[in-house]
């Protein structure tokens, strides 16, 4: 195909600025440099069009024999972009695995004759954290359309996300504590005898009148009114002190969870906003913690998006499996909330919060998790990893691609993406690296894993199998080089963290461990880390090893009086 000419023809024409920018895509892949004119030159030709009724909800790729022609065809202006990069990375051979610039995997091949490919995204809202995301180009071709880290352009479709802020905007943004608590503290929680400034009391008729007010007031300076959808999220915040004033006991009792009494505060201000004619605007909430479990007697309005959040799952099982107690929890709570709500998000994790640098062995839950969230009825998910992740480390930017890839499709073929991207990133030490995935992956299933889990507990390996690992390690880095060997090293990183934290391998001896410690956590600097968990700054956690290593340099100074005399 690389040596035919195609000239890019479009129908519905988008932006000019728009065009451009997907012909030069068209051209990076296939090395070819089709004319700008009509399309009557008698060329085989790429047509772009936008047709609601031929592409569905999403992208439709064709092409017809008789005239050699590929059209792409999108319900929309996002739906069509989609389906360009669809286009580049299925018949092209060009994967985006990480920011850094696209990867042509082959010569692109000859198109085949006939092509019928229509694709419709499984959910409205997708997501997630780490490095890569953070790259418009990036998030074209894996499919993410969120706006927490990149704000995709309008003329290219745009975003779907949040005009507010994405999390706890209760006492935040919304009924400011630094604005009201000093004048008027009857707005916040009442804990015992005393108001609290981190939560709202959501009985109170002047917080209902204040966050009202402020919501109009950002749909003023925020709405687009072109946008598929923008949100605003009324989320309580990150701790458990919820009101407990008469009035919202009285709530809570009434719907049999403190749900109830937010799900009433905004379904009310849901009311106003589809009211006021605001089509395109969903109001956001959370079940999370004290709101997980799913109210009675009160449903969710149409406009309003409840975030299922999965914070106390176990991540080593999928979420539908019923012999693991946390997760058959969620389950039932997933299902009743699919009963009262029509439109379900779903707040993932996918990382240790407590041990950035260490190992997270998911892996073998990701896919079914993914499916059982579209096949409940879901239709937004944000997988939150390493929100603060500055450089690579563990596996985040492999994780990021496998993600991104289940939320466009939950039944792609997993195993061959995870080993396609590490055939790329990691060159000649793919194999060994894939090994030790499985390794890890296999010993997790047999216990729970939270993500707060210890390292002491997230694998229990034997000798045998540590030495194993080690050598996968040592073969990956023999057969790479230059920024192939450079990614080897710094996923290598979560391997040493987790044999440093159970002071194992060469880690084991007191005689050697200041000595190993120091290394590790040179070559975790290097990196270019800067936390090693959501709580604790890297200089801060090495504060704390020196004054460890200082203990242990005690029993090494006694164990070699011992051996002296």
């Amino acid at each position: 195909m690389s040596k035919e000419k195609f000239e890019l023809k479009l129908n519905n024409p988008l932006p000019q600025g728009v065009a451009d920018a997907l012909r030069t895509q068209v051209e990076k892949a296939l090395s070819f440099l089709p004319d700008s004119g009509s399309g009557e030159s008698g060329k085989p030709f790429i047509r772009l069009r936008i047709d609601g009724e031929n592409a569905g909800k999403g992208y439709r790729i064709m092409r017809e024999n008789a005239e050699k022609a590929v059209s792409i065809v999108g319900s929309d202006a996002a739906s069509l972009v989609r389906g360009v990069y669809a286009f580049i990375e299925k018949f092209c051979g060009v994967r985006k695995y990480t920011y850094a610039p696209a990867v042509r995997q082959k010569e692109p091949p000859a198109l085949p004759d006939i092509i019928d490919e229509k694709y419709e995204p499984f959910f409205e809202y997708t997501e997630t954290d780490w490095l890569s995301p953070h790259s418009t180009e990036y998030s074209f071709f894996n499919g993410l359309n969120g706006t927490r880290y990149r704000k995709l352009p309008d003329e290219y479709g745009g975003s779907v996300g949040y005009i507010s802020g994405f999390a706890h905007t209760f006492t935040n943004e919304f009924c400011s504590a630094k604005k009201y608590f000093k004048s008027n503290p009857e707005y916040f929680a009442l804990r015992g005898i005393r108001r609290v400034r981190s939560q709202l009391c959501l009985t109170n008729p002047d917080v209902y009148g204040i966050v009202r007010q402020e919501v109009f007031d950002l749909l003023q300076k925020k709405h687009n009114p072109g946008a598929k959808l923008q949100i605003i999220s009324l989320t309580q915040n990150d701790n458990l002190f919820y009101c407990t004033c008469e009035n919202c006991r009285r709530a809570d009792r009434k719907y049999g969870s403190h749900a109830g009494t937010v799900l009433e505060f905004v379904n009310r201000i849901a009311d106003e906003v589809g009211a006021a004619g605001y089509d395109n605007v969903a109001i956001d909430t959370f079940a999370y913690r004290y709101t997980r479990r799913p109210p009675e007697g009160i449903k969710a309005r149409d406009n309003v998006i409840v975030r299922l959040c999965t914070i106390e799952c176990c991540f080593s099982h999928t979420i539908d499996d019923e012999s693991c107690g946390a997760n058959a929890d969620f389950c039932k709570d997933l299902l009743t909330w699919s009963e009262i709500c029509k439109r379900i998000y779903i707040w993932d994790y996918c990382t240790n919060f407590c041990n950035y640098t260490g190992i997270f062995p998911d892996f073998g839950t990701l896919q079914r998790n993914m499916q059982f969230f579209y096949e409940s009825g879901v239709k937004g998910v944000y997988e939150e990893g390493n929100f603060q992740m500055e450089a690579e480390c563990e596996f985040g930017e492999l994780r990021a691609f496998l993600i991104s890839k289940l939320m466009q499709n939950p039944y792609c073929d997993f195993n061959a993406l995870r080993d396609d991207f590490c055939r790329s990133y990691y060159g000649g030490g793919a194999q060994y690296i894939c090994r030790f995935l499985d390794i890890i992956t296999e010993n997790a299933a047999h216990r729970h894993l939270s993500i707060y889990e210890p390292m002491t507990s997230t694998l229990t390996l034997s000798r045998e199998q540590i030495e194993l690992c080690d050598s996968l390690w040592q073969e990956a880095k023999s057969r790479t080089r230059l920024a192939e060997h450079e990614h080897v090293l710094a996923s290598e990183i979560c391997w040493r963290w987790w044999k440093y934290k159970n002071r194992v391998s060469e880690f084991a001896s007191p005689f050697t461990l200041r000595k190993q410690a120091e290394l590790l956590k040179k070559d975790i600097a290097g990196l270019g880390v800067t936390r090693l968990s959501e709580s604790t700054p890297f200089r801060a956690f090495f504060i704390s090893m020196a004054h460890s290593h200082r203990t242990h340099a005690k029993t090494e100074s006694v164990i070699k009086m011992l051996y002296r005399r």
